[in-house]
């Protein structure tokens, strides 16, 4: 998809997922519900971002239309108001142009401003919204995976504890709604980007089941695998991005295990790799999990 191409899509849907996503789970536990409503809410975001970011362009197309009719006017009724009597009515002509200014860009100037102030207004309250359903799972996360009771190491059943980190390096860009580097629109982040050179072997997070390997849309070289469930929701982690691909779907790893190897495939801007965590197919914030 070329950038143009995204943007005529978000024009259309300005909350639309530009990157393919995995089917998602029924939120049938209390904390699958809260991660899907978190899911909502920052979809809510990034829509309002959108609109605001195409409002504020409008604003700024009907505010130049207005410095020049405005330009105009003072031109037309400079000499006007020189020559005429004190009192007196402007011509015909120069007072319809006035009136016309009023009902043109002025019009649409305040129209669009009202716009941009009551979206800033809601997309205040929807991101406080959504940063506190990030702390309540984030929370609840720490708590599953720091407690003291044993899960047990099931083929269905995450084996607990922290997930390996899939690469060494820095974090170039956290979770959460972003001004997209390649789109250029407001996108969802589902996950974090840790810049490493290409080539640079990735390990799976954790043991488990590959459930898809190959190329997916944006995403390039996507590769996820489940690992079994906590708090009965499905942990996938997902890598994308990838140079190469080193295991199948279906194919069975273990924690540490090469599965892959960095690049910039994909709506990419330089090798790097892009690590999601889900659960119930919901992207969640990778952090309190590595």
């Amino acid at each position: 998809m070329t950038a143009a191409a995204a943007g005529d899509i978000i024009a259309n849907d300005p909350a639309a997922d530009l990157y393919p996503q995995p089917p998602v789970d029924p939120a049938t536990t209390a904390q699958a519900r809260l991660v899907a409503r978190l899911n909502e809410v920052q979809h809510r975001v990034q829509y309002l971002r959108n609109v605001l970011m195409r409002t504020r362009a409008d604003l700024a197309v009907a505010q130049a239309q207005l410095d020049s009719v405005s330009s105009l006017i003072m031109l037309l009724t400079a000499p006007v108001s020189l020559a005429a009597p004190a009192g007196a009515a402007a011509p015909a002509t120069v007072s319809a142009l006035s009136g016309g200014a009023l009902d043109g860009p002025q019009g649409r100037v305040v129209a669009l401003s009202a716009a941009i102030a009551s979206g800033e207004a809601e997309l205040a309250r929807s991101e406080s919204a959504a940063q506190s359903l990030q702390q309540q799972v984030d929370d609840r996360v720490r708590e599953t995976l720091t407690g003291d009771t044993p899960v047990p190491a099931a083929a269905t059943t995450y084996a607990g504890g922290k997930l390996r980190r899939p690469v060494p390096g820095r974090i170039t860009s956290p979770f959460g709604n972003r001004l997209d580097p390649y789109y250029h629109v407001w996108q969802l982040h589902a996950g974090i980007d840790i810049a490493a050179p290409a080539g640079t072997s990735i390990i799976a997070a954790a043991a488990g089941r590959v459930t898809r390997a190959g190329w997916s849309g944006g995403n390039g070289r996507y590769t996820c695998i489940d690992h079994g469930l906590v708090d009965g929701q499905r942990v996938t982690t997902c890598y994308a991005h990838q140079q190469a691909i080193l295991v199948q779907p279906g194919q069975q790893v273990s924690a540490g295990q090469v599965i892959g190897q960095v690049g910039s495939t994909g709506a990419s801007t330089g090798p790097h790799l892009h690590f999601e965590v889900r659960l119930g197919g919901r992207p969640v914030d990778p952090m309190p999990w590595i």
